[in-house]
């Protein structure tokens, strides 16, 4: 018996290497990784630092990839390059948080190849942009890590096509400003909308600067970012005041027309 699950037990840490060993291919591809192959087999000898409940952890996998130049990101002139992401849940969020990422990384040219739903209602979104540089895994992991959102799995499919799953299930939009009840925030000239997040609300304030010309265009969402209720008004407005879901988590403030409308700012209290 003893004996059987020391066999056992050998098999499983020699399958969960393989494991790795065979992401670490995928991930650098298969020439490089034959190049490197005795480095790559020091790196990851210790396979459980890169583990955590049986899981890769793609932050820390990414990182010693790049820090030891196993990592090549630059291609030889400008392509096109494909993401795929696939979202677990919470979709609307997902692709608030996925878009959000993007741009702060510097990709504000990239177009939407294709977005659906697979079958098991998970949302799946290609986008393609030219460039001449991959997007550093470890920099996008990063992002998406300062909005709670967990990596679970990466595919490079070659011919500069990488996949990326993602668990959005805790997730929180780090681009959302912090709003406590009864405290009164002053924004001065707004370069978008305003996004604030709320907790357990039931009414919103806003007042608009003098000379100031703004008509009140607001959006309240819930935790999952469904729109809970639209509040538009094509009229100055010097304040605004209304009630608002308990449920509401997110809320979006703008000017119907234009930005430079509230470009004087705006005060806004949350109770």
């Amino acid at each position: 018996m003893i004996k059987f699950l020391a066999t056992f037990i050998l098999c499983a840490v020699f399958l969960n290497a393989n494991v790795l060993n065979e992401k670490v291919k995928n991930l650098i591809g298969e020439n490089n990784y034959e190049i490197h192959k005795s480095l790559v087999s020091m790196l990851f000898q210790d396979e459980s630092k890169f583990r955590a409940n049986k899981k890769i952890q793609y932050f820390k996998l990414f990182k010693e990839l790049q820090q030891n130049g196993l990592m090549n990101l630059k291609l030889d002139k400008p392509r096109d390059i494909t993401i795929e992401f696939k979202t677990t849940n919470q979709d609307i969020k997902a692709y608030k948080i996925l878009n959000d990422t993007i741009q702060a990384l510097g990709y504000r040219y990239f177009f939407t190849k294709s977005m659906k739903l697979d079958e098991e209602k998970h949302l799946v979104w290609k986008i393609v942009f030219k460039a001449e540089y991959m997007i550093d895994p470890v920099m996008l992991i990063s992002e998406l890590r300062l909005n709670n959102c967990k990596v679970l799995d990466v595919v490079n499919k070659q011919n500069n096509h990488w996949y990326y799953e993602i668990d959005f299930k805790n997730s929180k939009l780090q681009s959302a400003q912090k709003v406590a009840k009864f405290e009164k925030l002053k924004f001065s000239k707004p370069l978008r909308a305003l996004f604030l997040e709320v907790d357990n609300p039931t009414s919103l304030f806003v007042l608009s600067r003098n000379l100031n010309n703004w008509f009140p265009h607001i959006v309240l969402f819930d935790k999952d970012l469904k729109v809970l209720d639209v509040i538009k008004k094509n009229s100055i407005h010097k304040k605004l005041k209304t009630n608002i879901s308990p449920e509401t988590r997110y809320i979006k403030i703008n000017d119907l027309y234009n930005l430079v409308n509230i470009k004087r700012g705006l005060t806004v209290i949350v109770r």
